[in-house]
């Protein structure tokens, strides 16, 4: 598409809808987190599926940038399409693959803690909250950032 075919408006629409996807999923995630502290159950039966769920992102974002087509839903395949047009082809790619190279780290590292450390079954504390909301607030502003920049 050409720079003129680019609906600026329908583009931050399309973010913001994404925005509140993205708020559902986490409001989702939260409430179980929650649930699951106020249930007591350990750390250690948390680690393997937050571990699973990470190393799924990253096969997610290895897959984008090795074939260049984005995952997803309609409006994050149209974002990350304007993204792609915004950057350029070698920008966008350089950006996903410094993202999965990063969510692969992470991976990478949170395997060998759950394989290396020795954990007991002690229950998680609520104070194990505040990282979450901290991450999600940061990621709103950031969206919120990016929203507003275009």
């Amino acid at each position: 598409m050409n720079e003129t075919e680019w609906d600026l408006q329908e583009v931050k629409q399309l973010k913001k809808k994404r925005l509140v996807q993205n708020n559902f999923m986490m409001l989702i995630f939260f409430l179980l987190f929650v649930y699951y502290i106020e249930a007591g159950f350990s750390a250690a039966a948390l680690l393997p599926v937050c571990t699973a769920f990470l190393w799924f992102i990253t096969g997610r974002m290895l897959y984008t940038v090795i074939t260049g087509k984005p995952l997803g839903t309609k409006t994050n395949r149209f974002i990350q399409t304007f993204d792609k047009y915004k950057k350029g082809t070698r920008g966008w790619k350089l950006r996903i693959g410094a993202e999965a190279a990063f969510t692969g780290a992470c991976s990478i590292l949170l395997t060998g803690v759950m394989v290396f450390m020795d954990f007991d079954d002690s229950p998680l504390r609520f104070s194990a909250v505040f990282p979450v909301v901290g991450s999600w607030i940061g990621y709103n502003i950031g969206e919120m950032f990016r929203i507003n920049s275009l």
